[in-house]
């Protein structure tokens, strides 16, 4: 009897001190998988500083014009496909085409131009769009994108620099979320808490070097606790999630968007809007017009003409420069 009383305990004992398996986040997110994203880019200027963005908004969407191939809203969307991963949708943008910024002064405050807002749009598998999940619950602290430029190259006219694999002097980003996520800081229905909770689902963007290509990795971290570095206890930057964030978490997401930076806002076309095209012979203008032409004939797939075409329509046709209606 003695025994069998023994026996009991120790087999309670050795019930008790199972080690307790960790839930597998992977399988038991608070949230669908995506199956449809869409990235979209708007070409903007600024109503405040660069560096006040986080705190007083400022993007102001560029009027868009009638140019068929240097749009200033631009979008991409990836499908995810049984066997396949993320594939690019039928009928989507393949690359998004973009200015490197200029660097301007107005008034004492740093207002380079353009700068891109960039929204991201999630949808499940029923074609719902599917945002509010990743900001819900709780998710909103354990979710965060990260922007890393891959495979840097130079355009068919550009130059190989030394610093050429550094995400800074490549690109410069800003989270600009804001709460409620669908609602907008310009409104005053919704608040900009991107800087204190970075999510990535808004943002603002600007391209540091021109005649450049690269793939742009967009990844959405998923942390089993937190998003926060456990070694810093601060969120990790834009471009560079941390070895031991990645071991504390998972990807929801993982896909590369490619991006030319084919001109600068420096540059300009020397002709005028009402010129006769028939009379301007190819590689007739100024050295940087001439410069310029090629760009965008090379990006494009243009002959000389249709590249001034495309300039002058863009340039000119556009609409009232305060008339757009996207604002952060």
């Amino acid at each position: 009897m003695l025994l069998t009383g023994a026996f009991l305990v120790l087999l309670f004992n050795s019930c008790t001190k199972d080690p307790v398996i960790p839930e597998d986040e992977t399988k038991n997110k608070l949230h669908e998988d995506p199956a449809k994203v869409t990235v979209r880019l708007v070409e903007c200027h600024l109503h405040a500083d660069w560096n006040e963005i986080q705190t007083n908004g400022g993007p102001h969407q560029n009027p868009e014009s009638p140019a068929r191939h240097i749009k200033r809203i631009q979008e991409i969307t990836y499908e995810l496909k049984a066997g396949q991963g993320w594939t690019l949708a039928e009928g989507s943008q393949k690359k998004f085409y973009v200015q490197k910024n200029g660097e301007y002064k107005n008034q004492g405050r740093f207002t380079p131009a353009p700068v891109y807002l960039m929204f991201i749009y999630y949808y499940n598998a029923k074609g719902e769009l599917m945002n509010n999940q990743f900001v819900e619950n709780g998710q909103e602290n354990i979710h965060q994108h990260f922007f890393t430029p891959e495979n840097i190259k130079p355009t068919f006219d550009g130059q190989i620099e030394a610093d050429d694999n550094d995400p800074q002097k490549l690109i410069d980003y800003l989270y600009v979320d804001t709460t409620p996520w669908d609602k907008t800081y310009h409104s005053g229905e919704a608040e900009i808490t991107g800087r204190d909770n970075p999510v990535g689902l808004k943002g603002i963007i600007r391209f540091l070097k021109d005649r450049k290509e690269f793939d742009l990795k967009v990844r959405l971290y998923h942390g089993y606790e937190s998003k926060k570095n456990p070694q810093t206890g601060t969120f990790d930057p834009f471009y560079k999630p941390s070895g031991v964030l990645i071991q504390r978490g998972t990807w929801d997401i993982n896909l590369n968007l490619p991006v030319v930076v084919f001109w600068s806002r420096e540059e300009f076309i020397d002709i005028d809007e009402e010129a006769n095209l028939e009379k301007v012979g190819e590689d007739s203008l100024d050295e940087g017009s001439n410069r310029t032409v090629h760009s965008i004939m090379e990006t494009f797939n243009l002959t000389w003409k249709e590249a001034l075409e495309e300039f002058i329509t863009y340039t000119y046709k556009a609409g009232d420069a305060e008339g757009g209606a996207i604002w952060l």
